[in-house]
């Protein structure tokens, strides 16, 4: 194959999937920078949103335009069609949630029995943010290292002791979890593009997503199968 089609065959395997997933494969449509402009400034996909990556695509759709009128002008450089291919890769096979998400098998958890001190002591242990509370199973909500704070701000005139149990406090460390933040129970087959969304969509409310809760189907009563962080997602985007 030489390498006017491939990188013709590439780029018509983008604009084909840009047509179906965001013109409802309408093609009358005004054009393919038109179409990645409605993208951009939509903040519909993050890839596309990424300066560095739609500089890439305005770059492989001039290309496109001059190959198409005069094919003895110009072919993308090796160097630009590695780029251009791995892009491609990225926005038409997106990851889901299952492929980047820390699975339950991986997390340290505590129970209702537990003390706000051992729960207190895994953070410090192990660096982490979060730490999922499971008893008998089932998910009850998540401790953080924020969680002390947000059950004094509930019971301003109560004081809070290392040996109480997690039961003691659950209201200010189960899923609603009043009044700093909340979690999301997503399928483990979303796109990240749109569980980025997830993440994004509360930007300007007091209230933020911590967490996304990542079960078969995306239902509360599932069983927990991992946990997805604005991180893991923006380290996936960007790798």
């Amino acid at each position: 194959m030489t390498r006017e089609k491939e990188f013709l065959e590439l780029f018509n395997s983008l604009e084909q999937f840009l047509r179906v997933e965001y013109n409802q494969e309408q093609y009358g449509y005004s054009g393919f920078m038109a179409t990645i402009y409605r993208i951009r400034k939509g903040n519909k996909n993050p890839l596309i949103s990424n300066r560095y990556n739609f500089d890439i695509i305005q770059q492989a759709s001039q290309i496109r335009n001059i190959i198409a009128h005069n094919n003895d002008v110009v072919l993308p450089t090796d160097a630009f069609m590695e780029k251009f291919t791995h892009l491609v890769e990225k926005i038409t096979n997106p990851l889901r949630v299952e492929n980047i998400m820390i699975p339950i098998s991986k997390l340290k958890t505590v129970g209702l029995s537990n003390t706000v001190e051992e729960a207190v002591g895994l953070l410090k242990e192990f660096g982490f943010n979060t730490i999922p509370i499971i008893e008998r199973g089932n998910l009850m909500g998540i401790f953080t290292e924020k969680s002390p704070f947000d059950f004094l701000s509930i019971h301003k005139n109560q004081t809070l002791e290392k040996t109480m149990k997690i039961n003691d406090i659950l209201e200010a460390v189960d899923l609603n979890s009043d009044p700093r933040h909340y979690y999301g129970f997503v399928e483990r087959k979303l796109k990240i593009e749109d569980a980025y969304d997830l993440f994004n969509k509360d930007l300007k409310s007091r209230r933020e997503m911590l967490l996304l809760l990542v079960t078969e189907n995306g239902e509360p009563k599932e069983k927990l199968l991992g946990i997805v962080a604005l991180r893991d997602i923006e380290n996936a985007l960007l790798a």
